[in-house]
C-alpha cells in the first residue's frame, strides 16, 4: 500500500503519507480526523514527477492559490514553489477577481483589463473597482442599446416605406380573405396602380378589368380592397373595412383629389 491518507483538493493526487516505520512529521486533518503523517509532497518531488511549473496563480495581494506542474494543477499549500527557486517570473498569473470581472468606476478599465492612474498608466487595481459594473451588467446594457438601435432603425425604415408611394403602374398583391368576397378561397389578387391619392390610398385595376381603391393598413402594412366612393373632398369611403360590404349612403357631387402628401 502507498499509504497516502490525503489528496490534493484540485486533481486528486496523494499529497501526503502516513507509512509504517517512517518518523512522524506532523499531523493533518483528513475525513477521517486529525491523522499523524511521515511525509509530504514537497515542490521538488512534484516537479520531478509531474513535469516543470508551466502557472502559478496568485491573488492580487500575493495569497497563494494554485500551481501547475506540467499539466497537473494543484491547490494544496504543500506543493508552492516560491521560494524554492523552481520556477521563472514568466509562469506567474495574478487572480484578480474584481478586475477580471467588473469595470473599474475610477479609470473606466473594462472587465479584465488593467487599471490605469491619471496619466493613463498601468498601475495597480482600484480599491473601489468592485463597485462597478460587472461584466454582466454591461452585457445587458449592451444588448439593450443595440436592440434599442435596432429597434429604432427598423421603426426609421418602416416610415418611410409608409411614406412613399408606390408608382404608378406598380403590381399590388392583396390577399383574398381581405376583400369583401367572403367565398374567396385563400391567395392573392394582382392589381396594377393607376394613381395614388392622400391617406395612403390609390386607384387600381385588377387583372380582370376591374377598377377599384385600396388602402394601404398603416399597422401591418397590407393593402385591401375599399369602397372608393367620396365622402369628402379627400377621403374615400372606407365604411365596410376589409372584407365588409359598403353599406354608407354617399354625398354626391364629391370627387377624389390627388395629394402631394401620401401620408
Amino acid at each position: 500500500m502507498s499509504g497516502a491518507i490525503l489528496y490534493d483538493g484540485w486533481c486528486g493526487e496523494p499529497i501526503a503519507w502516513a507509512r509504517l516505520g517512517d518518523p512522524v512529521i506532523g499531523r493533518e486533518w483528513t475525513e477521517h480526523g486529525s491523522v499523524a503523517v511521515t511525509s509530504r509532497l514537497s515542490p521538488a518531488e512534484a516537479l520531478r514527477k509531474y513535469g516543470p511549473i508551466t502557472e502559478l496563480v496568485v491573488g492580487r495581494n500575493g495569497g497563494f492559490e494554485s500551481v501547475t506542474y506540467g499539466v497537473t494543477k494543484f491547490v494544496s499549500r504543500f506543493v508552492d514553489p516560491r521560494g524554492t527557486g523552481l520556477y521563472e517570473d514568466t509562469v506567474v498569473v495574478v487572480h484578480d477577481p474584481a478586475r477580471e470581472n467588473y469595470e473599474c468606476p475610477v479609470c473606466q478599465a473594462a472587465p479584465s483589463e488593467q487599471c490605469a492612474n491619471k496619466k493613463k498608466q498601468p498601475c495597480g487595481t482600484h480599491n473601489k473597482r468592485s463597485q462597478g459594473r460587472s461584466r454582466w451588467e454591461i452585457e445587458q446594457a449592451d444588448a439593450a442599446a443595440r436592440k434599442a438601435r435596432e429597434e429604432g432603425e427598423a421603426a426609421e425604415q418602416w416610415q418611410r416605406e409608409m411614406a412613399t408611394p408606390p408608382t404608378s403602374g406598380a403590381v399590388l398583391e392583396v390577399k383574398r380573405w381581405m376583400l369583401a368576397d367572403h367565398t374567396a378561397s385563400d391567395g392573392a389578387d394582382r392589381y396594377t396602380v393607376e394613381r395614388t391619392y392622400a391617406n395612403r390610398t390609390v386607384q387600381a385595376t385588377a387583372d380582370s378589368g376591374e377598377r377599384v381603391f385600396l388602402a394601404r393598413n398603416e399597422y401591418t402594412g397590407g393593402w385591401h380592397v375599399i369602397c372608393g366612393q367620396p365622402t369628402s373632398m379627400r377621403l374615400p369611403c372606407r365604411g365596410g373595412g376589409a372584407g365588409v360590404p359598403c353599406t354608407v349612403r354617399h354625398k354626391p357631387g364629391l370627387h377624389l383629389r390627388a395629394d402631394s402628401s401620401w401620408t
